[in-house]
């Protein structure tokens, strides 16, 4: 007879009772890599029946052996009746055998075997039982060795080598879910799968497994399943059988032995992608542990089951056939590629894909018998299935076990599942799953708690609205997938993947809707996957008019690129980031090539691209060059390249002499004392560069200029860049890894600042930010992008942040793509985020930031193209991107490593129409912080041209406080320094006085409050 639920609290409690199952692990050590499976593979099971001592333990069921957990005879209307025998778990398996060979369509065969026998182990149950809330998996293993150890000794002579899973049955339920009344102290055993990894974990790396067969094999993995998971529940109305058998246990266990981690929060137990997969708890007891829906499609991938149809970068209509109807032309899943780590894969899933109904094959009193529900009805539902009874052993469709119908989309990241599977944490963070499921109706409650009027608590798993289809009732559903729709297509990070995905169609076998790339602003152009790794990596442009392509330069290899194929390729073509050119419409690229253990250390290589036509070679050399090569033009067509070399010397070339058999060279530059040569900049007139002194003893590095030469400290690999100010002077910047900057004015040193280097301080570059007739300085700092004038005061809306704790990295670009003459910035954060800043305002430009998914592997370029800009990127692990970020062209900034396609580590002078003419404009005088709290202040103003600086202080009664004086630099932001640490609180005047040289006097009174 039929036991039904008794009380509406006993309901609730069954739909939130999966969600809750495994508090600790099923799966506790997943591998990183993932068994594949063959197509012809075949996985043998082998199942032995294990009793405990009998025991009288009120925290665990039954008393130790097979079939004591029922207190009443309930007869065979039940789900798993008794006997819990051979034939009994044979019947379990042979659900297991089906549901794989459905799920993997034929890809995976199980075999098993259950030997006849039951045995027991030498204890109490409670005694194998980890502690609750414990993660200590040391009982079960000794459980484990003992059984199998005992199984060897009844059965000697058995192969035990002929299988691949060891299962154990064992009496009594398992430790697995929460029902009412438990108060958390239940000594049943939890059902785990024990891998290979487990047994090592648990008894060291020297472990090798249980020796059986007279040591000749030895058993490296163990699954613990119990006899059911039914069992009897004392409620106000009285005691009843709450029925949920172990199939959906022993799925998942399969699972994880291929290699499959849980997917629901491994720290709370609560559901994390619900009843859309198989390795969550609301899957494993769907339908209460009768039938799982199959596995979600990342699961099947990771399986080697399927392969998903990627979505190049291209706008398109797409359409997917549910998976048990889709023929061989069919496409089933759909991956869209959001960066290089995240993808959506999209599926249609159908509960009823037959349109025939839910029929199920079960075993009653050893007789196969079927049944069919045409829909969900009383008793027959996932949380309700008193319809049903005996074993089941097939399910016509599995997927009746979903909770709706329509398209599902799973939102992958690989980088969280990298980084938590080796610890079986896959989706413990909700914010950042590494297996989501964007669930349509907007609101992301798969997992989350929530309590009915009576109380009683109930966890998401999943609802009808989730799915994504044109008639979605949902209120937040609008037919639309995009970045400003909720749920959103933002990456985990949050920047914009550019996707969009829209006008779903009704619910069908075959379902349709559009993807759509790019937004108003950014659209992504290709993505290249190179498998280019190392840190001697770079990219050049090479593109001109609609002719996209680039050189990408690696310690042993150049790639001529178009984004979408490899066009051309050599080996060993430039140690140093090449530079390249356009010289009558030929493009020619220059590397210079190191060749270990010859005689000829260096060549001078080329490659150039003429009427279609690709030509290289190279030009041998006993020069030991040590900076990159710099392609510098002059007047009338005349082009040079320069290099320096490790003794002192800057070689110039005749640039079209390279590419015949005779290289000539136009001028030798011999710098006194110097030895290597470390970088190089010019803009034709003037030629700098850093090189280090040939003390041993006492190692310095210089700074050089037309003959001159200044000592800038010790070597500690300094970065050089130039550009010319608003009054024509040569400006040089020089950066050292330990955070000092220092500032040439043509040979002299105006500025000598340490910035307390907290990351990368060599990743500065130079922009016209502001139009205001002077470049400035752009650096990164911890998760900070910082500009700086070139007096090192901070421009007008700067520092600003990635807005977390992730470092920017790499060099900053620059270059006006809005079209409002300011140079946007252009910074790249080490997670893969792309963000570009205003120059004039600081705001994050629109679109922005966009994500690449992984760190970047070399500095990034920035390219014109068909009267736009693109920018292209090449990540850690090889992946090569572009965008197209702007509709017009302006001008180009800081756009490579070098500043350019040449390498001249050099910027044109700043434009100079927001140049403020106003003397001493009182509004820009202001001090910051204000309020002060302590330390110091800044008092900052700008003067047209250069002036004495007086400011006195008083306080509100008129009282003088202090005197401050300095010197300004004339078409700039300056700033004075006042230290309040004698100062009480209070609200100051400071009155600003600006002298010019010719007598011109100003003043501006501002109001400082100082509080402590």
């Amino acid at each position: 007879m039929k036991y039904f639920l008794l009380s509406i609290l006993v309901l609730f409690e069954v739909g939130r009772l999966s969600a809750q199952s495994f508090v600790g692990n099923l799966n506790p050590y997943p591998s990183a890599n993932q068994r594949a499976v063959l197509a012809d593979d075949t996985l043998k099971i082998l199942a032995i029946m294990v009793n405990f001592q009998e025991d009288a333990d009120g925290t665990t069921s039954g008393n130790g052996k097979f079939g004591t957990i029922y207190s009443q005879n309930y007869g065979n209307d039940i789900l798993d009746p008794l006997p819990h025998d051979k034939k009994y778990f044979e019947s379990h398996l042979d659900f297991v055998k089906n549901y794989f060979a459905k799920v993997s369509k034929g890809k995976l065969n199980i075999i098993y075997e259950v030997l006849p026998d039951t045995f027991s182990v030498s204890q109490r149950m409670r005694n194998y039982s980890p502690p609750p809330r414990s993660n200590d998996f040391t009982p079960l293993a000794d459980f484990s060795v003992e059984a199998w150890t005992k199984a060897d000794q009844l059965y000697p002579g058995f192969p035990f080598s002929d299988y691949d899973v060891f299962l154990i049955f064992h009496a009594g339920v398992g430790r697995d879910i929460s029902l009412p009344g438990s108060i958390g102290n239940e000594r049943d055993l939890p059902s785990v799968y024990l891998s290979d990894k487990a047994f090592k974990e648990i008894y060291g790396n020297e472990y090798e497994g249980i020796p059986v067969s007279g040591g000749s094999f030895r058993i490296t993995n163990s699954m613990i399943i119990p006899e059911t998971e039914s069992r009897e529940v004392e409620t106000l109305s009285g005691t009843f059988l709450f029925q949920i058998t172990i199939n959906g246990l022993l799925c998942a266990s399969v699972g994880s032995h291929l290699g499959l981690p849980d997917l629901f929060d491994t720290e709370t137990g609560l559901s994390a992608i619900g009843r859309f997969g198989l390795m969550d708890g609301q899957s494993i007891f769907a339908y209460l542990g009768t039938y799982p829906p199959e596995p979600s499609p990342w699961e099947k991938i990771q399986l080697g089951w399927v392969e998903p149809v990627t979505l190049e970068i291209q706008n398109a209509d797409v359409s997917l056939v549910t998976n048990l109807v889709a023929t061989m032309s069919d496409t089933v899943i759909l991956k869209v590629p959001l960066n290089s780590s995240e993808y959506y894969l999209i599926e249609n899933r159908i509960r009823d894909a037959n349109k025939d109904g839910s029929t199920l094959t079960y075993i009653q009193n050893n007789v196969v018998k079927t049944k069919t529900f045409l829909n969900d009805t009383t008793g027959y539902r996932s949380f309700d299935v008193d319809s049903l009874s005996g074993v089941i052993i097939d399910v016509d469709e599995f997927d009746w076990a979903v909770p709706g119908n329509g398209i599902v989309i799973w939102h992958i990241d690989e980088n969280v599942i990298n980084e938590k599977i080796a610890e079986n944490k896959v989706n413990t963070d909700k914010n950042r799953r590494g297996v989501d499921i964007e669930e349509a109706d907007g609101v992301q409650d798969i997992g989350e708690i929530f309590f009915t009027i009576f109380g009683d608590q109930l966890v998401g798993e999943g609802f009808e609205e989730d799915f994504w289809h044109k008639d979605n009732p949902a209120t937040l559903f609008t037919n639309r997938f995009a970045k400003d729709t909720r749920p959103n297509t933002l990456t985990n990070t949050g920047a914009n993947s550019l996707i969009t995905i829209k006008d779903f169609s009704e619910i069908d076998n075959r379902m349709s809707f559009r993807v759509e790339f790019g937004d108003s602003v950014v659209k992504p152009l290709f993505v290249q996957k190179l498998s280019i790794t190392g840190s001697n990596n770079s990219i050049t442009s090479l593109t001109k008019g609609s002719s996209r392509k680039f050189a990408i330069n690696t310690f042993d290899s150049l790639f001529i690129s178009d984004g979408n194929q490899i066009l051309y390729a050599c080996k060993d073509f430039s140690y140093y980031k090449p530079a390249s050119v356009i010289v009558d419409n030929k493009n020619i690229l220059i590397g210079l090539k190191r060749n270990w253990n010859v005689i000829n250390p260096f060549s001078i290589t080329y490659w150039y691209e003429e009427n279609d036509s690709v030509f290289s070679g190279e030009n041998l050399t006993e020069i030991l060059f040590s900076t990159e090569p710099i392609i510098r033009e002059f007047p009338g067509g005349i082009y040079e390249l320069i290099a320096g070399t490790y003794d002192g010397k800057i070689y110039i070339y005749d640039l079209l002499s390279i590419l015949s058999e005779n290289p000539l060279i136009k001028n030798i530059i011999s710098i006194d004392n110097a030895g290597r040569i470390h970088t190089i900049s010019t803009d034709g007139n003037n030629l700098a560069c850093i090189f280090s002194g040939t003390d041993p003893v006492n190692p310095r590095a210089y700074f050089y200029l037309n003959g001159k030469q200044i000592e800038i400290g010790r070597p500690d690999d300094e970065n050089l860049k130039s550009t010319i100010d608003d009054k024509g002077n040569y400006i040089s910047v020089i950066s050292k890894v330990s955070g000092s900057y220092l500032l040439f004015n043509n040979d002299m040193m105006i500025k000598n600042l340490v910035i307390n280097p907290v990351f990368g301080y060599s990743w500065f570059s130079l922009g016209d930010i502001k139009n205001d007739g002077n470049n400035y300085i752009t650096l990164t700092n911890d998760s900070e992008l910082e500009v700086y004038n070139i007096n090192f005061k901070f421009a007008d809306n700067f520092p600003v942040s990635s807005g977390d704790s992730k470092n920017m990295v790499v060099l900053p670009l620059t270059t006006d793509f809005e079209g409002d003459s300011k140079s946007e910035i252009i910074s790249f954060s080490e997670d893969g985020r792309i963000f570009a800043f205003d120059g004039g305002s600081g705001r994050l430009v629109n679109g922005f930031p966009i994500s690449i998914g992984r760190r970047l592997g070399t500095d990034a370029c920035l390219f014109e193209f068909d009267g736009k800009y693109g920018l292209a990127v090449l990540t850690e692990n090889g992946d090569f991107y572009g965008w197209e970020i702007s509709s017009v062209q302006t001008s180009l900034g800081w756009v490579e490593t070098f500043g350019n396609r040449s390498n001249t580590n050099f910027l044109k002078s700043a434009s100079r129409s927001s140049y403020i003419n106003e003397f001493f404009p009182a509004n820009r005088a202001y001090n910051y912080p204000n309020p002060v709290y302590e330390g110091t202040t800044n008092i900052r103003y700008y003067v047209a041209v250069d002036s004495r600086i007086s400011i006195k202080i008083f306080d509100l009664a008129g009282d003088f406080v202090a005197e401050l004086n300095d010197d300004a630099q004339g078409g700039l932001d300056n700033e004075t320094v006042w230290n309040v640490g004698n100062i009480q609180s209070g609200v100051y005047l400071a009155r600003i006085e600006a002298s010019s040289t010719s007598g011109k006097t100003e003043q501006a009174v501002i109001k400082i409050a100082v509080v402590k």
